[in-house]
């Protein structure tokens, strides 16, 4: 794997698990912009007035939580933020405008179901990963662990994680296609004696 890609896996990992943690940072507020704006100038970033108008998007979608309000980064930041995007093939620039590219709207579209799964109400019913991966898969073994903290699945011993929410289709056929189905057990569990939630 080349140093660009790595740092572009890494920055799209920082960018969802920012965004789905509700941690701001000027690049994770770059991108949620471009997601619910579209298109929008350097000018819209830096000048609270264009986007007066648009819909608050700077909510954190668990229900009972407040609205967050827009961040107050430098310009400087900012510039650097959509640029960093644009270099590792996030954003594009069309006419003057940065938009998300089809990288960026894959990446978009994963933090949205994500997000959507997050704010389902909870049917007070537990699910339970546990997988047995061999050595060798060792990346996809880490992959699913990141995956299962994104949903806000909790480790409850080094291969067992519980969630509240269901895993999402998208991600139980990404367990299929990754070849590791005969190694995940899913489990839909009604009371848990433990005090972790």
């Amino acid at each position: 794997m080349t140093k660009k890609k790595i740092k572009k896996e890494k920055l799209g990992l920082r960018i969802a698990r920012g965004i789905l943690s509700g941690t701001v940072s000027a690049t994770t507020w770059v991108f949620e912009t471009l997601i619910f704006a579209g298109a929008l100038t350097v000018e819209s970033f830096l000048n609270p007035s264009y986007y007066a108008d648009l819909p608050n998007i700077y909510v954190n979608y668990e229900k009972k939580l407040p609205k967050k309000k827009r961040p107050n980064f430098e310009a400087i930041t900012i510039r650097q933020s959509i640029g960093r995007l644009q270099k590792l093939g996030f954003v594009e620039k069309v006419g003057g405008k940065y938009s998300l590219s089809e990288k960026g709207k894959k990446l978009a579209d994963y933090i949205l179901t994500r997000k959507k799964n997050l704010a389902s109400e909870w049917d007070g019913k537990y699910r339970v990963v546990i997988f047995d991966i061999p050595e060798k898969q060792y990346k996809t073994r880490d992959w699913l662990r990141r995956e299962l903290y994104m949903l806000n699945y909790k480790k409850l011993q080094k291969s067992v994680f519980i969630g509240k929410q269901p895993l999402p289709k998208d991600l139980i056929q990404d367990i299929k296609r990754q070849k590791i189905g005969n190694f995940v057990n899913y489990l839909l569990v009604e009371k848990v004696y433990k005090n972790l939630f």
